[in-house]
């Protein structure tokens, strides 16, 4: 029914790299994340010395590996024009190389997209479209990250995790954090912390014991109509096993189309100049 024709092909990320965008799959320039710099930012965080800990621990362990993968089960909320919410889901393989590797796959019902950046060039493949999209991009993840979120309009999912200093990031977007108990994830328990954001509130459960791995996320985006969610379970962490550079380079079917990224910053700059007298 047109009615129903969906108004945003899924919850947003407005939490810049974030799943986190993180989100129920990949920002478009429609979406228009806002870039790293320009994200909350917490300058009166109010953030109990046990949750700082605890966040802290789970960037630091995260920071010190040189390579790690992830298994990512994704459920999210896709907004209808009718302002019903329907509830869609979505993997990701996630694949990290410090400091200047990465790449992802990720499945969903309607499609599904694979992404690589391979120190030099960033390539961005939709699979149900046989099309892709390729450019050169700063040297390293956290440049690279940079430019894709703030040049291109994209934020790859669980972006804030493949940052050099994943602490830092995430805390950018708490201005306020509390310990909401213990709680199992996939059988383990964990430590389930809730933030308070200026546009999303967001929660987030570390496994509890050596290995202060981040097991859910969970993102509500308070200030779009109907507060849509973003819930994703990581699994299947993986730290020992060792990528070749050939694994990040961009594997392209042979009748692939290119074309071109779409230049969010300069659409928008664009756009504002049209409306300037």
């Amino acid at each position: 029914m047109k009615q129903n024709r969906r108004t945003r092909r899924r919850g947003a990320l407005a939490l810049a790299g974030l799943l986190i965008c993180a989100g129920g799959g990949w920002a478009t320039g429609a979406d228009k994340p806002a870039p790293k710099a320009a994200a909350e930012s917490a300058p009166e965080a109010a953030i109990g010395a046990q949750v700082d800990q605890l966040l802290r621990q789970m960037g630091d362990y995260l920071k010190s590996a040189k390579e790690f993968s992830v298994h990512v089960d994704v459920l999210y909320d896709d907004l209808l024009a009718s302002g019903q919410k329907i509830q869609l889901a979505a993997s990701d393989d996630i694949a990290v190389r410090r400091p200047d590797r990465f790449r992802i796959r990720y499945r969903t019902d309607t499609g599904g997209k694979r992404f690589w950046y391979d120190g030099k060039t960033s390539t961005l493949l939709d699979e149900a479209h046989g099309t892709y999209a390729t450019e050169q991009t700063p040297a390293g993840i956290d440049a690279t990250l940079d430019y894709l979120i703030s040049q291109l309009g994209f934020t790859p999912p669980l972006s804030d995790l493949l940052y050099s200093d994943p602490y830092a990031i995430l805390k950018q977007h708490a201005v306020f954090g509390f310990h909401a108990g213990i709680s199992e994830v996939g059988g383990m328990p964990c430590h389930h912390l809730a933030f308070v954001g200026k546009n999303v509130d967001w929660q987030l459960w570390i496994e509890d014991g050596k290995l202060p791995l981040p097991r859910k996320f969970v993102i509500t985006y308070k200030t779009l109509p109907g507060a849509p969610q973003y819930m994703a379970v990581l699994s299947d962490w993986d730290f020992a096993s060792h990528l070749p550079d050939s694994a990040f380079s961009a594997a392209l079917p042979p009748k692939a189309e290119r074309i071109g990224f779409l230049k969010a910053a300069a659409s928008a700059r664009k756009e504002q100049a049209k409306k300037t007298p």
